[in-house]
């Protein structure tokens, strides 16, 4: 078990690195003015999350990556627990600021939709992976129906500029359709109706993917009521190095305005 400490830091450093994408070092942590630790103590804390899995060396001389164990730590015991520590971090009020924007603009874009099924779920994979410029897609679950939107978006990213790796994301998109059984069924278990809430998003994160071809990214995947009794599904996917708290927020808030559609609120 990490302390406190610890986790602070290491939510600094898995921030750290989704915005920049490099290793994050103990003197770029001193000059934040983290806790107003000195660079020495800094590193002695880095060193005890790297032995207990949460951080790795890309280069024996650069700084520390979180790993896929760091990101589930800070999904599950930061951004699902709604920190009192967010207002500290953004004491401008700018991230509410934003928030209320990709609210108003998802709102706006379901309810220009229209009560089609069809249109409701093109305009939800166009809107998020443009919030969140990550690969969604959006699928009615009666009609095995799809929109597959912003894979061009993912190789504009550090982490696809390896071959094999964009490959086998391209191959995910193209065999989304032939695959979506297999990760319904490993996401959400057997039991549709008893696996499905309004409010119930499935992260998956690196190896914890069952899908074989997307094991070095995250997966997210939601439900959510369409009209006319069908139910719809909406799947994420983008690097282990993205934004959870805005990507999480963006769902959520879709599928609460999805669900209040199909209940005629």
């Amino acid at each position: 078990m990490i302390s406190q400490r610890q986790g602070a830091l290491l939510a600094s450093i898995i921030e750290n690195f989704i915005k920049t994408a490099e290793p994050v070092s103990s003197k770029l942590l001193e000059k934040s003015g983290f806790f107003g630790l000195s660079s020495a103590t800094i590193r002695a804390e880095m060193n005890e999350l790297e032995g207990f899995g949460y951080l790795a060396h890309l280069h024996t001389s650069g700084g520390r990556v979180p790993t896929d164990y760091a990101y589930r730590f800070y999904v599950d015991n930061i951004v699902n627990q709604n920190s009192p520590k967010e207002s500290l971090r953004d004491p401008t009020g700018q991230a509410k600021i934003k928030n209320q924007k990709y609210e108003n603009t998802i709102r706006n874009a379901i309810h220009e939709a229209g009560e089609d099924p069809r249109e409701i779920n093109k305009v939800v994979a166009q809107t998020l992976s443009d919030l969140s410029e990550n690969l969604v897609i959006t699928g009615i679950e009666e009609g095995r129906d799809f929109f597959k939107v912003g894979l061009s978006s993912l190789f504009e990213l550090p982490e696809f500029r390896e071959f094999d790796r964009a490959f086998r994301l391209t191959s995910f998109f193209d065999e989304f359709e032939s695959l979506f059984e297999q990760i319904e069924r490993e996401f959400f278990g057997l039991d549709r109706q008893s696996a499905y809430s309004g409010d119930d998003i499935k992260v998956f994160i690196g190896r914890e993917n069952p899908v074989k071809d997307i094991r070095d990214e995250t997966v997210m995947f939601a439900r959510y009521n369409l009209p006319h009794d069908l139910t719809g599904s909406l799947t994420l996917v983008g690097p282990t190095r993205m934004d959870y708290a805005k990507n999480i927020g963006l769902i959520k808030y879709a599928t609460r305005e999805l669900n209040k559609i199909s209940r005629g609120i």
